[in-house]
C-alpha cells in the first residue's frame, strides 16, 4: 500500500514495471547492506530487516501495495527470533518496537494517508530493530516522503493545489473541532500514492549510517 501524498508513474507494459520494481529493490538494497556494515549493525539483524524490504519495496514499487503475505510472516517470525539474533534486545523491546511501529503510523493509515502494509511492515522492522532505531528511521523515511512528494508536485504543478487542501483541512479541524480529512482529486498526483516501503529503505539506511535526525 502507498502514501496518498504523490504517485509513481510505472510503464504500462507487464514486463517493465518488474524490472523496475525489482532493480529499485536492489538498489536500496545495495544501500541498505552498505549502511548497516557502516553502523555496524548484527549480520543477522542486517540480513534480515534487508531481506523483508528487498521483497516490500519490489511489491510496493510494482503494484503499489505490500500484501500480507509480505509483513505477516516477517512481523511474526521477528517476534520469536530477533531477540534472540542480536535484533530488538530482549521480547520486551520487539513488543514495544512493534507497538511503536503501529502507532507511529495509525493516525496517517487512519485518514487514509497511508495503508495496511504500511503500518504492518513498520510493525515488523520495529520487532526486528526496537523503538530507538524504529523511530529514528521512521523519522528519516517520513523526511523523505515528503521531500520526494513536494519536489513531485512542483514539478507537475500542483502543489498549490497540495497546500490549499491541506489548509482547508486544518482550518476545519480548528473550527469545528473534527478531523474532515479532504481527499486529494481523482486523477491527480496526490491520488496515486508512493510507495512508502521505498522510504522506509531510505530512513533506516540513514539512521544505521548517520543516526537520528535530531
Amino acid at each position: 500500500m502507498t502514501t496518498s501524498a504523490v504517485t509513481l508513474e510505472l510503464p504500462r507494459t507487464h514486463e517493465r514495471p518488474a524490472v523496475l520494481a525489482w532493480s529499485v529493490a536492489t538498489v536500496l538494497t545495495v544501500t541498505l547492506l552498505v549502511a548497516g556494515q557502516a553502523g555496524a549493525i548484527a549480520p543477522s539483524v542486517l540480513a534480515c530487516a534487508a531481506a523483508f524490504l528487498f521483497v516490500a519495496v519490489a511489491s510496493d514499487v510494482r503494484a503499489h501495495r505490500v500484501p500480507n503475505l509480505v509483513t505477516l510472516p516477517a512481523l511474526f517470525g521477528a517476534l520469536l527470533a530477533s531477540p534472540w539474533l542480536g535484533g530488538a534486545g530482549g521480547p520486551v523491546a520487539a513488543l514495544v518496537g512493534a507497538a511503536l511501529g503501529f502507532l507511529l503510523l495509525v493516525g496517517p493509515y487512519a485518514v487514509g494517508g497511508m495503508g495496511a502494509g504500511d503500518v504492518k511492515a513498520l510493525m515488523a522492522l520495529g520487532a526486528w530493530l526496537g523503538p530507538e532505531t524504529t523511530l529514528g528511521a521512521t523519522a528519516w523515511a517520513l523526511l523523505a516522503a515528503g521531500s520526494f512528494g513536494i519536489v513531485l508536485l512542483a514539478a507537475r504543478g500542483e502543489l498549490g493545489d497540495f497546500a490549499r487542501r491541506w489548509l482547508r483541512t486544518g482550518i476545519a479541524l480548528l473550527t469545528t473541532r473534527r478531523l474532515a480529512y479532504e481527499p486529494p482529486a481523482p486523477g491527480s498526483s496526490a491520488a496515486g500514492g508512493i510507495p512508502f516501503a521505498v522510504a522506509l529503505a531510505v530512513g533506516l539506511a540513514a539512521q544505521w549510517a548517520g543516526g537520528t535526525p535530531w
